[in-house]
């Protein structure tokens, strides 16, 4: 995501006192009135819409994109385990400054990375050793484009290469290696682990006798059985310790506890939060995608260019990986073809891939590459943010029209009973695509992704109040885009299948702080009132880009928005109940929306299936001060305690680290109650669950 377009149309103002229910809806779920001190919550337990919330609301995107597939969702610890040259990341002369930049990440002396580059070794991998030596990318590689040579005249040290990396010692002692090598004649090949900083081993040498001269497959598992410290920075060497010539090629380290290849601890944090969409391949990077890349046995996938992002694609996580883990931690799949500069056939093979019988050519291949009961992928989206300039494959409104049609028809050609998801943004585009198509059009997507290009010497307090600002006017955004659809479609849809605060400065409020989880709750409020026209939200993104999980020196802690999803994904509620509420209110700056008077208080409330429990989210996005709040159940009788869910910090700037992870994290109570009216203060900018339990009647 490059820039953001804002809504152009006419604003339709706001007015506190009535918050319309969208779509289906019976009526208002929410209305608003000023307080000049402290809130008042009145829920009407007998008063609830006619549909349930969806579950796909607490979803989630993940894009191949930075560290948040490799190296972020994928266990695999090596960076470039193919040997590829520079140009899979950018143009030559640039490689000096980008190897500079991860030298600085990595903690690693510059020249160490860019000498050894100059000597022949492929990037992020460094010489060690002393002797006659050259290095050499070589074409006659076992896959993609070039193998990594070594060859060793003489020798006054053992010589070879090396990488710097973690590993996630704090879970996990055992590893395996695997690589493809062949040799000129037999050669003892040796592999250690050395910390980096003393040069201490940590890892015995282990020796792998290379023999043939035509590539072969080898694998090494080991264990280290020594204590070393979480972050502690390690490096792989990899070498010979007699002349000879060597080559190597397709190198991967894998910590023993993957899952399927995923990392251990993204998949436990996932599990336990419930996850219930993700979004794939992205993204930008869709956009310049070939599907078929992805899949086969993955030692034999070719790596290519990730062209959005000018960096490499290993072709490690296809197709089939990405429903593994959509498996494994029970999320619904939502896959975004390629509209750019891929055709409807392209999309409509990958949908035979996805859904097509043993009968079909690439159902057929989908069972040779071991899966052969179809998946039965449901949710399609048909391009990426294509209105885009950034966007390859960028169009026009009228020619994105056409494109949807082509492709909406080749891939129900494939299988009639996926659901498709137009690209939809802001009324002058989405305009053609809903006209043209409304036959055949369910559903436009939303990317909510604000506050790009906020200057980084801007006011924090004023950029908060006015991101929470936006969360108030954002049913008004969805209202606009929901009667442009409903002249021509009858039960409209929306798909917010981006969004995120867009700010990665430090001092400001980012998709890293407690700033994001309140933006999401209150995103995710306005979409739960709508009453359906929300059909699901992938928030962004699963690791290390926005807000999710982090994944640094191998250790994986959640953002505060992580644990902000947790508590609506894992509450029971999914019946919402009209609320009346009366909050104290602030004046907005207006930056990002057109709403002046912001009230601090925001809440939901859900009741489970069978009306046995009660769930109200209070959302206090006062910056400094706790809020006295009446809190009053009608038609609800609760028993004698109440289960209290806190998610708050220090600051609205308050963030997890590395050092610390738990700063911002949910914090668990019980409280004694006596009968349907509760006196509470709710901690400044803070997300509660109350959870209540029908009393004995």
């Amino acid at each position: 995501m490059k820039n953001v377009i804002k809504i152009k149309s006419l604003i339709i103002g706001i007015v506190f006192g009535i918050s319309c229910s969208m779509g289906q809806g019976t009526g208002n779920l929410l209305t608003v009135e000023k307080s000049e001190a402290g809130a008042e919550v009145q829920l009407y337990a007998n008063d609830t819409a006619k549909q349930p919330v969806s579950r796909l609301l607490y979803g989630k995107f993940t894009e191949h994109l930075g560290q948040n597939v490799y190296h972020g969702l994928w266990a695999q610890i090596l960076i470039n385990p193919s040997f590829e040259g520079w140009h899979f990341w950018g143009p030559e002369e640039d490689y000096k400054r980008r190897m500079g930049h991860y030298a600085e990440w990595v903690n690693i002396p510059k020249s160490d990375v860019i000498e050894s580059y100059e000597r022949g070794v492929a990037p992020f991998w460094m010489t060690y050793g002393e002797g006659d030596i050259s290095y050499a990318l070589d074409s006659a590689a076992f896959n993609s484009e070039t193998a990594q040579k070594i060859t060793i005249r003489s020798l006054n040290t053992k010589a070879g290469i090396r990488q710097a990396m973690y590993l996630p010692v704090q879970r996990e002692n055992d590893y395996e290696i695997s690589f493809y090598a062949r040799t000129v004649r037999p050669t003892k090949l040796t592999i250690t682990i050395r910390k980096f900083a003393d040069k201490k081993r940590i890892l015995p040498k282990i020796n792998v006798e290379i023999t043939s001269s035509e590539w072969q497959q080898y694998n090494v598992r080991f264990n280290i059985d020594q204590k070393v410290e979480k972050g502690t920075l390690l490096e792989l060497y990899v070498g010979i310790s007699e002349p000879g010539t060597i080559w190597l090629d397709q190198i991967t380290l894998f910590p023993k506890d993957n899952v399927e290849g995923f990392d251990a601890d993204v998949v436990k944090f996932s599990k336990e939060s419930k996850l219930s969409l993700l979004r794939f391949p992205g993204g930008n990077f869709v956009s310049g995608y070939n599907w078929k890349d992805g899949v086969g046995p993955m030692d034999k996938r070719k790596t290519t260019k990730n062209r959005p992002w000018s960096k490499i694609e290993y072709n490690h996580v296809g197709t089939d990986e990405y429903l593994a883990f959509c498996r494994i931690v029970g999320a619904e799949p939502l896959i975004c073809v390629n509209a750019g500069d891929g055709t409807p056939q392209e999309a409509a093979d990958w949908v035979e891939y996805c859904n097509g019988g043993l009968d079909t050519k690439y159902g057929a291949l989908r069972a040779k590459n071991g899966h052969p009961e179809p998946y039965n992928v449901v949710y399609w989206e048909i391009g990426n943010e294509l209105w885009g300039k950034w966007q390859i494959g960028y169009t026009t409104p009228e020619e994105y029209a056409e494109r949807y049609e082509e492709f909406y028809k080749a891939m129900k050609a494939v299988d009639p009973t996926i659901k498709t998801i137009a690209n939809g943004q802001y009324p002058e585009w989405n305009a053609p695509v809903i006209k043209r198509n409304p036959d055949i059009l369910r559903s436009l997507s939303l990317h909510t992704v604000v506050a790009h290009r906020t200057p980084p010497d801007s006011d924090p307090l004023e950029v908060y109040e006015s991101i929470m600002a936006y969360t108030s006017y954002y049913p008004t955004e969805l209202q606009i885009l929901s009667d442009q659809m409903a002249e021509y479609i009858e039960e409209p849809k929306i798909a917010v299948t981006e969004l995120q605060i867009f700010i990665n400065e430090r001092n400001i409020p980012n998709n890293h702080s407690l700033s994001e989880a309140l933006f999401y709750s209150g995103i995710i409020n306005a979409s739960i009132r709508s009453n359906g026209l929300v059909e699901m939200i992938t928030h962004s993104a699963i690791v290390n880009h926005g807000g999710g999980l982090i994944k640094y020196k191998e250790f994986v802690f959640p953002n505060p928005v992580y644990y902000a999803r947790k508590l609506y994904s894992t509450q029971s509620g999914a019946i919402p109940v009209r609320i009346n509420l009366s909050s104290p209110m602030y004046t907005s700056s207006g930056r990002y929306s057109p709403v002046m008077e912001v009230p601090y208080l925001d809440a939901i409330g859900l009741l489970n299936d069978d009306g046995s429990e009660l769930n109200l989210i209070l959302t206090n996005r006062h910056p400094d001060d706790s809020l006295e709040t009446q809190i009053s159940l009608n038609d609800f009788s609760p028993g004698n305690n109440v289960m209290i869910q806190t998610l708050s910090g220090t600051s609205f700037l308050s963030r997890n680290r590395w050092q610390n992870p738990d700063q911002v994290r949910i914090q668990t109570s019980e409280m004694q109650i006596d009968g349907q009216n509760i006196r509470y203060s709710v901690p400044a900018h803070s997300i509660v669950l109350f959870t209540f339990e029908k009393g004995e009647q």
